[in-house]
């Protein structure tokens, strides 16, 4: 229970009909806001912007607000409490906004539920909740998500629709500080620890023993301790991502290792060699995705049994590719760019 939801419930109710009765008057066009907790918000929905220009970018507070103008070059950029008629959310947060007929939309911030559903009644607080695939539909069904809707993942669209393209992704390799383009790259990545399904212990005080073979990236989720996180700021020799618009060095590296994390699933749907930490069990552990995980990806235990991993998925990247594309089947439906926009056309024509 969040008591603020309850605090807030009657003042926002009676602002936001004085703010619907002076648009009506005035004769506006319905505010359509998205609302961003995290600059993470802003990445999965920013392909949505080039089909509904007229959105208004709502931020959390001052400080997502400054990264967002700052990072992101957002333009023009609203603070929270916001009254919009239509809202579009990446994140289960539609208690800030108590108003029965504002029309809400929600969106995955991850591709695919790498963890369990949460509640039901969390997504059917919305309107409509856009999911990645008709498969996720059906098994948010039978968890009582009466609202999903599938249209894909518009965060990895760039790597379909040629936005990411070979020279925009040599741009980036060109900035990159001691990157060896003779050398494979690996990209780690960790979920966080208090999940109990994070493998970041096993190999954060390691990865220098990888630098002579390979260029290392990191990036880490965002709630992964500050002392791991300083450990790998402080390693000269790994590049740690720290904007959260990630696509481009998933694209540059080779091989993904990681635990149990949605970003697996965007490199799955580049069809590239993926390792992954065998976890303990959280409380939104899912079977389907252990399952997943052991047909498309190596799996280890050990430092030691990933550095042979990943000289085995340097050498053979085919491997599990059959897999991966079954896989991405059940996840994406199909992957050709077009989810923002699949998403754009739904959202014009239900509001």
């Amino acid at each position: 229970m969040n008591i603020s939801q309850y605090v807030i419930y009657i003042p926002y109710r009676i602002s936001w009909k004085i703010c619907r009765i002076c648009r009506t008057i005035l004769k506006k066009e319905k505010k359509i806001m998205f609302y961003c907790g995290t600059p993470v918000d802003y990445v999965v929905f920013k392909n949505l912007l080039k089909y509904i220009p007229n959105v208004e970018i709502i931020a959390k507070n001052r400080k997502v607000k400054k990264e967002l103008m700052e990072r992101y070059r957002v333009k023009k950029c609203g603070l929270y409490p916001a009254f919009p008629d239509v809202l579009i959310v990446a994140r289960h947060v539609a208690r800030k906004f108590p108003e029965n007929k504002m029309i809400k939309f929600g969106m995955r911030h991850g591709a695919y539920h790498f963890k369990d559903f949460v509640s039901a009644k969390r997504y059917n607080a919305f309107n409509y909740y856009f999911v990645t695939s008709k498969k996720e539909v059906e098994l948010a069904k039978e968890k009582g998500i009466m609202n999903a809707v599938a249209i894909g993942f518009p965060k990895i669209d760039d790597a379909f629709d040629g936005t990411h393209s070979k020279g925009k992704i040599n741009s980036i390799l060109n900035k990159l500080d001691n990157f060896d383009n003779k050398k494979p790259s690996v990209i780690f990545t960790a979920t966080w620890e208090k999940s109990n399904m994070s493998a970041v212990d096993k190999w954060v005080n390691r990865l220098s023993e990888l630098k002579e073979e390979f260029n290392i990236f990191v990036t880490l989720h965002p709630w992964v301790s500050k002392e791991n996180i300083k450990k790998i700021k402080e390693n000269k020799d790994v590049k740690y991502i720290e904007d959260r618009e990630i696509l481009p060095f998933l694209m540059i590296s080779d091989v993904m290792v990681g635990d149990i994390s949605s970003i697996i699933a965007e490199f799955c749907a580049l069809d590239k060699p993926i390792i992954t930490y065998r976890t303990g069990d959280g409380k939104r552990t899912s079977d389907e995705i252990k399952n997943m995980l052991e047909e498309i990806s190596f799996r280890v235990n050990s430092f030691e049994e990933m550095k042979n991993a990943l000289n085995e998925a340097v050498k053979y990247p085919a491997k599990h590719s059959d897999k991966r594309k079954k896989y991405n089947k059940i996840m994406f439906d199909k992957l050709d760019g077009k989810a923002a926009q699949r998403a754009s056309e739904f959202i014009l024509k239900n509001i």
